[in-house]
């Protein structure tokens, strides 16, 4: 039985440690008890937001007027079956990705290194197609299963029914979608163009390997995450890498960096660093001093200043590059 609660402030639940109350509040830890808190929302007519680990997302200051679901983390109860050299383990869509990546190496699997000291969920790194050093999800997931909230029969759960009821129509309704229909794109997925699509469980797929060299890889991945990613208050990368066409502004960058564009994207973050925007700031929000692509809480932060910071950059980018900055941090509750 889940416990419903009343405006809760969600700031503690996100790594950015910005943003209003809930109107309401749940945490669910198994697919029973989001369907509960589902047909909650739909009995009482109410917006719902799933939230996972709080990381890429910026939530307004005026809270969220829903039900929001919170996915709580847990040590999951990894199934790992063997096919051959591959492995196949399914996970809860609440587990935290570090216990995974130590699960992982555990049982001597690779193909989770790059994600090591990721902050979030394994369903949100699969719903945002998260990654790192030219690895991401899409790469991991042998398929993820759903629950699609759109579908007015998915929720047919009445309170006054008996359970048996509930599990036998909730059951038919969670679908399995295998890897090419995730439709997985540069931080993005099927699952993040539509709210109704809930993730509640990932499979991933990993290779047998060397436990020694899996941690070592991990630990690296972890340093160099540690040496260039500021210190403070974030969602993580605020915008997306964009693709730019024109060929003088790759060449400048690559001349600057000594670094190759890779899919004609170019970092954001030298993209900002270029309009002099380093350690700019708007009220108790701050572009950090060190890496153009993140934005800091210094404590006390508002939404309200992080909305306008985000648009004086994207309008001096575009003003001196000709390139539209989008946001990878997704806006809850605006």
């Amino acid at each position: 039985m889940i416990k419903i609660q009343q405006n809760i402030s969600l700031a503690p639940y996100t790594t950015f440690k910005i943003g209003g109350p809930a109107r309401f509040f749940c945490e669910v830890k198994s697919e029973d008890e989001l369907m509960e808190a589902l047909n909650y929302a739909r009995n009482n007519k109410l917006e719902f937001f799933v939230l996972g680990g709080g990381s890429n997302i910026l939530v307004s200051d005026d809270g969220f007027k829903g039900l929001v679901i919170k996915i709580k983390n847990q040590i999951s109860k990894c199934k790992m079956t063997m096919q051959s050299e591959k492995c196949l383990v399914e996970c809860w869509a609440g587990e935290n990705l570090a216990n995974l990546v130590k699960f992982s190496a555990e049982n001597n699997l690779s193909g989770l290194e790059w994600a090591a000291g990721i902050p979030g969920t394994i369903g949100g790194a699969a719903r945002g197609n998260a990654g790192a050093f030219g690895l991401c999800m899409a790469d991991a997931v042998e398929s993820v299963k759903i629950f699609n909230a759109s579908d007015n029969s998915n929720i047919i759960y009445d309170e006054n029914q008996k359970s048996k009821i509930k599990n036998q129509n909730y059951n038919s309704k969670l679908k399995i979608i295998d890897n090419k229909n995730c439709k997985f794109g540069y931080r993005t997925s099927t699952f993040k163009e539509s709210n109704n699509l809930i993730i509640t469980s990932v499979i991933l797929r990993l290779q047998k390997g060397d436990k020694a060299e899996i941690e070592a890889k991990a630990k690296e991945n972890i340093k160099k995450r540690v040496e260039k990613q500021p210190k403070g208050f974030s969602a993580g990368s605020f915008f997306k890498n964009p693709a730019v066409k024109n060929e003088e502004i790759r060449r400048q960058f690559e001349t600057d960096t000594g670094l190759k564009c890779k899919d004609d994207k170019i970092p954001a973050g030298w993209l900002i660093e270029e309009i002099g925007f380093l350690g700019k700031k708007v009220g108790r929000v701050q572009v950090s001093e060190n890496h153009g692509n993140f934005v800091i809480n210094l404590g006390g932060g508002k939404a309200e200043d992080v909305v306008i910071l985000a648009s004086l950059i994207k309008q001096k980018v575009r003003e001196k590059f000709h390139i539209q900055l989008i946001e990878e941090v997704q806006f809850v509750g605006f």
